[in-house]
């Protein structure tokens, strides 16, 4: 399950251009006889990935009250009561994942389907975990409420703050002697060999090194006096403060060896929003089967639940709508780019300007991340952003139904201030209309049925549907 914020996908569906950052929001490991690679120049500060990670869910786990004494003799699964949901995170391609920062990652919300929150003592678990290639992260949201009775999922949002890298550079180091005490360098950092042993073919033996080149190190190769790669293993590692220790197993009894440290370059610090709901579908799957086993006949798929009839159509003012499907999107851009948010909203079918305006409130969530290669210029839009939003009393998580979000609020005049936001910070050589979350082009291949009509819009399905003669475009 990817990131999912409503807004989102009623922005993407109508192929809206909305920012850089909503266009990016769409998209014990053995080396065995591996050549080494080639020494590459390091990419550019400014080639850091700006894509968002995907955040998916990977499993859900709710623990009653224990039994016995005070309820803690017998524990279900050895936890105490509470509901744990565990992120997946998956990095943007071509960069990876090098630090998560559980201290500055923060937890908005955490409720269940019936609209219980269940943010007692919730956090976000410590200790995450990061696969050797820093490809992907897992990481725990915890909280002790539960969820109500006959709830079926849960849904979480929050922020999680990491380091991400854009590309990698070895660094080798060449007759490391595998002796106790003996050192070498990467780079300029210097490390520490200790405890070397040789149990049959293999030596195994710790580095002695900090924390911050442990935490870049992307993947090890070893080579022998021929420059011929050897197998060989990470076995662990760990660190105290910043002193960190890697244990590494090379199949060899040469007393010295070619080390290639393939270390992360590019690293940025970043915030990324993120909204996921688990139920006991989130991680569904077939069952694992041994060889021994007959697997379970195939279950013909569910019939799709019955659409549920829309009901009459709204009442709507002499001023609302326009004439045609192609004035519909012409008024949506030249409203748009004026600024005159009331304009836009008026053509957008009445039950879902709501749905829109939300989808307007994610687009300016995503704007830091479009200078993730700047960490101050990303701060300071934060910044601009809380202030702006705090202006029009929107409170985020953005993803709750929009009657909650624009409770009280003048939604015309939140997006009219929207808009102008957007273009304020429209880069160097953009065009700031082209960043507005507006239709884009000319409506092509127009086909009217009585009261409904499709067309399509950069290569996308727009519906439309007519109220007392009136047109409006759909978001659903």
């Amino acid at each position: 399950m990817q990131t999912t914020i409503r807004g989102i996908a009623f922005a993407l569906a109508l192929g809206l251009t909305a920012s850089p950052a909503l266009a990016q929001a769409k998209q014990g490991k053995q080396t065995k006889g591996k050549q080494p690679a080639p020494a590459a120049k390091a990419p550019a500060a400014s080639a850091a990935p700006a894509s968002p990670p995907k955040v998916s869910v990977a499993g859900i786990r709710v623990t009653g009250l224990g039994l016995g004494a005070s309820g803690t003799e017998l524990k279900p699964f050895n936890e105490s009561p509470g509901t744990t949901v565990a992120l997946a995170i998956e990095a943007p391609k071509g960069s990876g994942i090098v630090d998560i920062d559980d201290h500055g990652s923060k937890l908005d919300s955490f409720s269940d389907d019936k609209g219980q929150s269940l943010m007692e003592e919730g956090r976000m678990g410590p200790f995450p975990k990061i696969t050797e290639d820093g490809s992907a992260a897992l990481v725990e949201v915890e909280v002790r409420g539960r969820p109500s009775p006959g709830a079926s999922s849960v849904s979480v949002q929050g922020t999680v703050s990491m380091t991400l890298a854009g590309g990698s550079k070895p660094f080798r180091a060449a007759n490391v002697k595998l002796d106790a005490n003996q050192t070498f360098k990467i780079g300029s950092t210097t490390l520490t060999v200790s405890d070397p042993k040789v149990e049959e073919d293999e030596t195994q033996f710790t580095v002695n090194l900090p924390r911050s080149l442990l935490t870049t190190i992307r993947d090890i190769h070893f080579f022998d006096a021929k420059n011929e790669a050897v197998e060989g293993h990470r076995r662990g590692s760990g660190y105290f403060n910043e002193k960190a220790e890697l244990e590494l197993s090379v199949k060899t009894k040469e007393k010295a060896i070619t080390i290639e440290f393939e270390v992360w370059q590019n690293l940025r610090t970043a915030k990324f929003p993120f909204s996921v709901e688990a139920g006991l579908g989130a991680v569904a799957g077939g069952r694992t089967v041994g060889t021994d086993a007959v697997p379970d006949k195939p279950s013909a798929p569910e019939p799709a639940a019955a659409k549920k009839p829309e009901g009459p159509p709204p009442a709507i003012s002499a001023t609302e709508g326009a004439e045609s499907v192609e004035a519909v999107i012409k008024q949506m851009q030249s409203a748009a780019a004026a600024g005159k948010g009331a304009q836009v909203m008026s053509v957008i079918y009445p039950t879902e300007r709501g749905d829109y305006a939300q989808g307007v409130a994610v687009a300016l969530a995503f704007l830091p991340m479009a200078s993730m290669d700047n960490e101050k210029a990303a701060d300071a839009i934060t910044k601009e952003l809380d202030a702006f939003f705090a202006k029009h009393n929107v409170k985020p998580p953005f993803n709750k139904e929009p009657s909650e979000l624009f409770k009280g609020v003048d939604v015309n005049a939140f997006v009219s201030d929207s808009f102008a936001f957007i273009k304020s910070h429209a880069k160097k050589g953009d065009n700031p209309s082209d960043m507005l979350p507006v239709p884009s082009g000319k409506p092509e291949n127009v086909k009217v049925t009585g009261d409904t009509a499709t067309a399509s819009l950069g290569g996308k399905e727009i519906n439309f549907s007519k109220i007392s003669g009136r047109w409006f475009i759909r978001l659903k």
